[in-house]
This record gives C-alpha cells, sequence and structure tokens, in this order.
C-alpha cells in the first residue's frame, strides 16, 4: 500500500561526513534533493569521536550511533549489532532502507530485517573490481554466511553493468536487481571559465586534472609514467585535486621522474567545480570505481575525459564514444591519449560537448532522483523492481 506521505528514506553507511568519498558524496546529493522534494531523510553511521550523534547536514538527519570495535573481526560483528539497534529504534521514523554501500551495511540490514517491521532493504554497492564490495566479500572470513545474510535483503540496485555482473554471479535474483546511476548537479558543474583566483593558484596552461582521493584504487602512478612524455610534447601540467594516503610517495614519485615542476599537488577543497572549469581535460585512470562522482562532475564542465577501460567509467563514456578510454596499465597508451587531446582543440570540443549532452540526457541529479523516488515506490507497494526498469 502507498504511504501517506512521501516516503521516508532511511540511509546506511559506515562513514559519513565529514568522512566523505564518492558513496556518501553522492547520499548527501541524493538525499539532500529528497528533502527538497518533500521526503525525510536520515542517515545511520558511525559514531565520529568528537562530532554529535545527532547533526544535520543539508535537510539530512545524521545519526552517528554506531559504536564499533577496531579489534579484527569484531568490526564486523559490532557494526552489525549497532546498526541493527539504530534501525530498531528509529523504525517509526522511516518507511525504506536504502544502504548505500553493499558489505558490512548490506549483511546488517540482512540479518535485521525481521526485525524491522517489514521495512523494505535496498542495497547498492558503491564499486566493483578489487575494492568493490562483491570480490570484498569473498575475501571476508565466513563468505558463505555473510552471503546467504546478504541475499536476504529486498533489492539490489546496481549503478554498473560491471557491478550488474558481480551481484548476480554472486547470487541476487535477476528479478531483485535494477540497473540505476549516480547523477551530478548540472547547474552546479558546468562549463565556463575558472575564477581568477583558482588561476593564480594554478600552473600554465594546457592543464590536465584529476580529482579524488589520492588512493591505490586511483591508480595515479600511470598519470606520472605517462607525464614525462606529455610534458614534452605538450607542455601541459598535471593537476591533482583531493588528498590521501598516497600523496607524500606520490610527490616522490614526481620528483625522481624529474616531473614535480609539472605536478601541481592542490589538496583537498571543498568544492572541485572552479579547478574543473581551469583545466583543458580530465583524466581518471581508476582500477575500480562504480559511477565516479568525479567522472560525472568533469563531464557535466564539458572537459574532454580519458578514463581507464573498468567500471562504471565504460557504461559514462558510452563504450568509449564520449570519452576515450584506455588501459589502466599503459602508460604509453595515455601520454599519446592525452597529448592528441591537447593538441586538436577540435577533437576536445567535441568530446567535452558530447560529454555534456550525455549528463543533460541521463545523469543529471533530478532525473536521477526521480528515478530513485519511483524505485521507492515500487518496494513500498511490493511491485517488481525491474519494472520498469532503466539502464545506460
Amino acid at each position: 500500500m502507498p504511504t501517506p506521505h512521501p516516503p521516508r528514506i532511511c540511509y546506511v553507511l559506515s562513514h559519513f561526513f565529514p568522512l566523505a568519498s564518492g558513496a556518501e558524496h553522492q547520499a548527501l546529493a541524493q538525499g539532500a534533493e529528497l528533502v527538497r522534494r518533500g521526503h525525510a531523510v536520515r542517515v545511520v553511521t558511525r559514531a565520529i569521536p568528537g562530532l554529535p550523534a545527532d547533526d544535520v547536514l543539508e535537510g539530512v538527519k545524521i545519526h552517528r550511533w554506531v559504536e564499533t570495535s577496531d579489534r579484527g573481526p569484531l568490526f564486523g560483528a559490532s557494526f552489525v549489532v549497532g546498526v541493527v539497534r539504530a534501525l530498531r529504534r528509529l523504525r517509526p521514523e522511516y518507511d525504506l532502507i536504502h544502504a548505500h554501500q553493499g558489505l558490512w551495511e548490506a549483511i546488517a540490514t540482512g540479518v535485521g530485517r525481521p526485525l524491522l517491521a517489514g521495512a523494505p532493504t535496498l542495497i547498492q554497492p558503491a564499486s566493483s573490481g578489487y575494492y568493490g564490495e562483491a570480490e570484498e566479500l569473498a575475501r571476508t572470513r565466513g563468505f558463505p554466511i555473510l552471503r546467504r545474510a546478504i541475499l536476504r535483503n529486498t533489492a539490489f540496485a546496481a549503478i554498473s553493468l560491471d557491478i550488474e555482473r558481480q551481484w548476480l554471479a554472486l547470487g541476487v535474483p535477476p528479478s531483485k536487481l535494477v540497473r540505476m546511476a549516480s547523477g551530478v548537479d548540472a547547474a552546479h558543474f558546468r562549463p565556463g571559465p575558472a575564477g581568477p583566483e583558482i588561476e593564480a593558484t594554478l600552473p600554465p596552461r594546457p592543464r590536465v586534472v584529476f580529482t579524488g582521493r589520492l588512493h591505490p584504487q586511483k591508480n595515479l602512478d600511470v598519470l606520472l609514467d605517462a607525464w614525462p612524455a606529455v610534458a614534452s610534447k605538450a607542455g601541459a601540467s598535471l593537476v591533482l585535486v583531493g588528498d590521501g594516503e598516497e600523496r607524500g610517495r606520490l610527490a616522490e614519485k614526481a620528483r625522481g621522474l624529474g616531473i614535480l615542476d609539472r605536478v601541481h599537488f592542490a589538496g583537498k577543497v571543498v568544492d572541485p567545480a572552479e579547478y574543473l572549469r581551469a583545466a583543458d581535460a580530465f583524466a581518471l585512470p581508476s582500477v575500480a570505481e562504480g559511477m565516479s562522482n568525479s567522472l560525472l562532475e568533469a563531464m557535466a564542465t564539458a572537459l574532454p575525459c580519458l578514463a581507464s577501460d573498468i567500471g562504471g567509467n565504460t557504461d559514462l563514456l558510452d563504450r568509449g564514444r564520449i570519452g576515450l578510454l584506455l588501459p589502466a596499465d599503459d602508460p604509453r597508451a595515455w601520454s599519446e591519449s592525452l597529448t592528441r587531446v591537447l593538441a586538436d582543440p577540435d577533437l576536445a570540443r567535441d568530446l567535452g560537448r558530447s560529454a555534456r549532452r550525455r549528463i543533460e540526457a541521463d545523469f543529471a541529479l533530478g532525473a536521477v532522483v526521480d528515478r530513485y523516488e519511483a524505485l521507492y515506490l515500487r518496494l513500498l507497494q511490493g511491485r517488481p523492481v525491474r519494472e520498469p526498469d532503466w539502464s545506460v
């Protein structure tokens, strides 16, 4: 039966703001848009020392109630218990649970389903490949039992074809899995000039930008290995926008390659939009992605995009028809393709315009949230999740 009010949604994530990467940013963007449409949205997440247990961000209510143990296997058990307790306590306040990650979050909602008074549970894995939840689950002790717990959930949303394949192989029935997508604020991330204050902090053009965590998953070594040739042939600088555990090592590698003057570490920024508008191309050499927020934002900015031929990158760049898809382990391919794009303004402009049109047609935040609203209603009405289906 339909709810008498806009469906009230409870997100579950291991981390949430101010600890945030791709899944957390996407959850906040979608949640804030749902709040603007009249939905109540709350988040169950882990406690963060020094921050309040209850908070509000962009209208989304945050409950940092989940206390966890850092002692090896006790983390999973403590997280599951904490999530189930929080969901039971909040049960009068939501109609549906949406987990924006698919490992311990999905285990917790699967284990807790009998205690949650019939609330549908939607699991949305964040990534595929080695760093994705399906492969991480297969490496986790107790995999058969944990897999059975996950499969108890009501439905699964795959934000890329690669995620869909992995979770079908894991045992999710096709009738319980629907293709969905991430979205981007196409009004905020738009083409145009960057402000002079940003331009003044950056090296001269041409510039290739990467935005995201400086993490092994992002495979930034391939860009550094490509850069001596790019710098020599195109005179280009690489701008790395973001921070993370790899920063020191990457800086030392750039120094060793003799390109430190061509690699600019911008650090962590609140909003990468101006940095994207200050760039001439965007590069994402990751070895694993779900549907990259960074790639969506670069496409919305009408940048020519070069990305590794993996995961959701292939969906967004339409198998190479909208951007260039490259092997994740081939620096020469990256240097040749980057040099070609930077040397050919017509090619760069055509790729950028195609990327922007792709965003406007399929991945603008409002259109994506429309599809989630329809999915929530189908789940609450007990209808099949694949009717009607949407796929890229």
